[in-house]
């Protein structure tokens, strides 16, 4: 009976702490890869960075107090661009250019358990590593322009497609410390720094987002 007892006292007491949870983050950071230049015979050597941003969402469901398993997902585009302006036409009537762009689109999917340790009732440090799945969907391209030296309305063009894109999944790894505030019960607000390598990227970010405990 009283073995009993104590295993429902436990079981209750782990549900009372069990919480399932949702967030969405926002980073910025700098990545390096391994995106090959197919324009260096041109002089042109693009390498794509990140500009907008690392937008991500994760679920998670915490055991207890201190640990959570949590499944993410992130987006991010590494891009680069060159232009290069080639002159009039000889009827002079068109201004000549070449641009050339390359581009990563990365989609990426992470799984890590996450610790989490209470300073006071609004303040909390957070660590989590774990793995990451990640697809990335390489590419460049070339394209000459023709605008009208008296209505630059009246354009047209002509894309060169590489033969440069390419698509490829990575398994790797990421860890990640940082810290929330509690704003309301059940609403937090909180940063991180993070990184994250494969054997095709990497790169380190700083994040801030919020996360809502059901």
């Amino acid at each position: 009976m009283k073995k009993t007892l104590s295993t429902l006292l436990i079981a209750c007491s782990f549900s009372a702490t069990a919480a399932p949870y949702v967030g969405l983050e926002y980073g910025v950071g700098s990545a390096s890869h391994d995106a090959t230049n197919t324009f260096s015979k041109e002089g042109v050597h693009l390498d794509p960075s990140l500009e907008d941003g690392i937008l991500g969402g994760f679920v998670g469901y915490a055991f207890n107090d201190n640990w959570a398993l949590e499944l993410g997902y992130n987006q991010f585009e590494l891009s680069d661009s060159h232009s290069s302006y080639l002159g009039l036409t000889a009827d002079k009537a068109y201004h000549h250019e070449m641009d050339w762009d390359a581009s990563v689109d990365a989609k990426q999917v992470t799984l890590a358990p996450v610790y989490t340790f209470a300073f006071n009732d609004q303040w909390r440090a957070k660590v989590k590593a774990g793995l990451t799945y990640t697809q990335y969907d390489a590419s460049q391209s070339k394209t000459e322009e023709w605008e009208s030296v008296t209505n630059d309305d009246i354009e047209h063009e002509i894309n060169h497609p590489t033969a440069a894109a390419q698509s490829q999944n990575e398994i790797g790894g990421m860890v990640s410390v940082g810290a929330e505030y509690a704003v309301l019960p059940q609403l937090t607000v909180g940063a991180n720094v993070k990184y994250q390598a494969d054997s095709y990227a990497s790169m380190a970010s700083f994040n801030i987002g919020t996360t809502y405990y059901f």
